[in-house]
């Protein structure tokens, strides 16, 4: 603990005034108390004297009554516990007070007039008691005898005096000369402390003004005159103080200059100790880092070791890392590290800076994802498309096959379900193809996702297992989406599936819906997407999470982390397919042993009007009969189709594509009924071939037919008049009922 110099004063003078006045007041009280015994024992001996002088002609006498009535008296007197009177071999004639011992004390004479012993509680005083008697006085009638003096002893007189009033005198005392000792005591220090205050006060305002110059002041100690030491030092220190304020100041402005060019540079720049430790930053720098903190402590996935040897060697120039910031975000940086050696070649300190391309890696990822996610699209399309004109073959002449054979032949029937089962799957697995292509055919309507998330949501929550909790968070009056319920409804079921795969120990999954403006600052991370009104569907769970590089490649198709003939690989590249056929985004964030959020925008459709699904449409049932013109470039879907429809009384028109089918159409378009229009064909394609169609015959009747639709392709054709849509592979009643639909209406 740090003490002043008038503390430490008072803490030495204080002991020597105590002291001083403790030696004082006992001295004093040694004093009095031998005054007062002397006085006691002075005042004892004159009662002796007295006493025995009384006490001569009652022994003398020998009347003992004489001898009681003197010690009465002096019994009476203040302070006299006993009196007691001997004969001259010390008998005892009368005592009078309290009890005492009788026998005479060794040392008594009879040359003291008084004689006197101490005892614990009081004094005694012997005084010998004499009969005076002069020769005249023995013989009174000789006249010629000598005149002299005789002394015979008589007797003995015992005065007892109290201590009493010796003791609490003595207490007295004590305590008054403690009350003088303390305010002595008192009264010193207040005159100790105030002729101190009064040397200090200047030392006090150099002490202050030294304090304030320290903290950044610039101070003037006043001199009052005066030119003694302490005068010449406030001097002294007044041109100081005078001399530290200028320099500072030209120190200020140039530190002024260097600090706003340092804060103003884009790059960040910094200086760590030799230990690494930073020791200061620009403004760039403390966005991402903050200081008096070790700098490699930031480098998650980087060997700090290595990167502190490298910059001791000065090669750590131009690195590209990976960091984790303050604030917990995952950053890359362009980083270079310099050391700084002083005159004897020690590393006293680096210099760096470093350059935040986290953005233009993330955007650099988003693009790559991007073409990457379009070229497996395409790929996914043209595949899907030659597969379903296959599949159209395999299960229309398999359900052909199936119809003609006698139910008595089991094992062919069963041969024949198998093949149409594998079908189905082969075509449930284009179907996901072409999701992830984005070539499926969606039937958009404004729709309330709350109420699709909804019906998802108890579908749940009677079919997943009891250990996993779901829960649902919709926004109210959630603006409308233009989206086809049933893919939505399918998307996300495949998002939640996945979610209880990651949760075989059970957890929590929650569905969120909330409206949200995307604005330009908050697109950034999101790669290729257009600022605007948007609602955001987030599926969160807290499964077993993903890592790097399973996020990486998350979305392509057949890639999956499940066992072999637990998954395809194809949900969540079907879900990519489904967000960005709807103009949507998708946005994936997961991280190891913290679970997945995946979070869905789709854009907020234009209008309020909501249209209600699921309308039923009478069903037409036709008769058979009329003309149908098929234009396909795939003879096996020709020959199906006309196989299917001559054996339902159908006249049938075949074309191999657009151009052949216009000629047919010019020639026969009296008779024909209905165009099925295949959109994908060599020479011709179906887009041509409708409007040339159009211009023959404004009302012609056509319906449309694709292994995978473009939805552009398709809306401007539906609203330009097509009636309808039949994708590949079809079955043998579909593509009948799709018929029958159409031809009743022109019979």
């Amino acid at each position: 603990m740090r003490l002043s110099f008038k503390t430490k004063a008072l803490l030495v003078i204080c002991p020597i005034i105590i002291l001083i006045s403790i030696v004082y007041t006992l001295e004093a009280i040694r004093n009095q108390q031998k005054l007062l015994r002397d006085e006691i024992i002075k005042r004892g001996e004159i009662l002796a004297t007295v006493a025995a002088k009384s006490a001569e002609l009652p022994l003398l006498a020998g009347n003992p009554e004489l001898v009681k009535n003197t010690a009465a008296s002096l019994s009476e007197i203040r302070n006299v516990p006993f009196v007691t009177f001997f004969t001259s071999d010390f008998k005892p004639l009368v005592h009078r007070g309290v009890s005492v011992p009788m026998q005479p004390p060794p040392a008594l004479s009879v040359t003291k007039a008084v004689t006197v012993f101490e005892q614990d509680n009081y004094f005694e005083f012997y005084g010998p008691v004499f009969s005076i008697r002069t020769a005249a006085d023995i013989d009174m009638f000789d006249e010629s005898a000598p005149s002299s003096v005789n002394r015979e002893h008589i007797g003995w007189v015992r005065i007892g005096l109290s201590k009493q009033i010796m003791k609490q005198t003595t207490r007295s005392m004590a305590r008054n000369g403690a009350l003088f000792a303390l305010l002595l005591v008192a009264v010193a220090i207040g005159l100790v402390t105030v002729f101190l205050s009064v040397m200090l006060r200047p030392l006090n305002k150099l002490f202050d003004a030294a304090r304030d110059l320290r903290e950044g002041e610039y101070p003037q100690v006043p001199q009052n005159g005066t030119n003694d030491e302490i005068g010449q030092l406030s001097a002294e220190f007044n041109k100081m103080s005078a001399a530290i304020k200028e320099r500072e100041q030209q120190l200020l402005n140039s530190q002024k200059r260097i600090s706003e060019l340092f804060q103003r540079v884009q790059h960040a720049i910094f200086r760590l100790d030799p230990s690494f430790k930073v020791v200061e930053g620009n403004l760039k720098f403390k966005e991402l880092f903050a200081e008096d903190v070790d700098f490699f402590s930031y480098f998650s996935e980087e060997n700090p070791e290595a990167l502190q040897r490298a910059a001791r060697a000065g090669v750590l120039v131009g690195l590209e890392v990976e960091v984790t910031g303050k604030a917990g975000a995952s950053h890359t940086i362009m980083l270079s590290i310099y050391p700084e050696v002083d005159e004897k070649g020690t590393i006293c300190e680096f210099d760096g800076h470093f350059v935040n391309i986290t953005e233009k890696k993330r955007l650099e990822e988003a693009l790559h994802q991007t073409q990457k996610m379009e070229s497996l699209g395409l790929l996914a399309g043209g595949i899907a498309h030659d597969f379903n004109n296959i599949l159209t073959g395999i299960m229309g002449y398999t359900t052909l096959l199936k119809a003609m054979t006698p139910e008595s032949e089991s094992q062919t029937h069963d041969f024949l379900d198998a093949i149409e089962k594998s079908s189905d799957r082969a075509a449930n697995l284009v179907k996901q193809l072409l999701g992830f292509a984005r070539k499926g055919k969606i039937q958009a309507i404004p729709l309330d996702v709350n109420i699709v998330i909804k019906e998802l949501v108890g579908f749940l929550r009677e079919t997943f297992d009891r250990k996993i909790s779901i829960s649902l968070t919709a926004e109210k009056d959630l603006p409308l989406v233009k989206a086809d319920a049933t893919q939505i409804y399918q998307a996300l079921m495949n998002l939640c599936i996945n979610a209880r795969d990651a949760m075989p120990d059970g957890g929590n999954l929650s569905l969120v819906t909330e409206h949200q403006l995307l604005t330009r600052e908050l697109i950034t991370e999101f790669g290729n997407v257009y600022p605007g009104d948007y609602v955001r569907i987030q599926v969160i769970d807290n499964g077993k999470g993903m890592s790097k590089q399973v996020k990486s490649r998350v979305f392509e198709p057949f890639f999956t982390t499940k066992e072999k003939g637990h998954g395809t690989g194809l949900g969540l590249s079907m879900v990519y397919g489904i967000v960005k056929n709807h103009n949507g985004h998708i946005i994936l964030y997961s991280e190891e042993e913290q679970g997945t959020a995946i979070h869905i925008y789709l854009p907020v459709a234009e209008g309020n009007a909501r249209l209600e699904s699921g309308e039923a449409k009478a069903e037409v049932r036709g008769t058979g009969g009329g003309t149908v013109l098929l234009i396909d470039d795939e003879e096996i879907v020709r020959e199906l189709g006309r196989y299917i429809l001559e054996s339902n009384n159908y006249t049938v028109l075949l074309a191999s594509h657009g151009r052949d089918g216009i000629k047919i159409y010019k020639e026969n378009q009296e008779t024909i009924n209905l165009v099925i229009l295949d959109m994908i064909m060599p020479v011709m394609g179906g887009k041509e071939t409708f409007h040339a169609l159009r211009e023959i015959n404004p009302d012609v009747p056509v319906l449309l037919c694709s292994g995978y639709s473009q939805e552009e392709a398709f809306g401007e054709l539906l609203q330009a008049g097509a009636r309808g849509f039949i994708s590949k592979p079809f079955r043998y009643n579909e593509l009948l009922s799709k018929v029958e639909e159409q031809i009743p209406a022109q019979a």
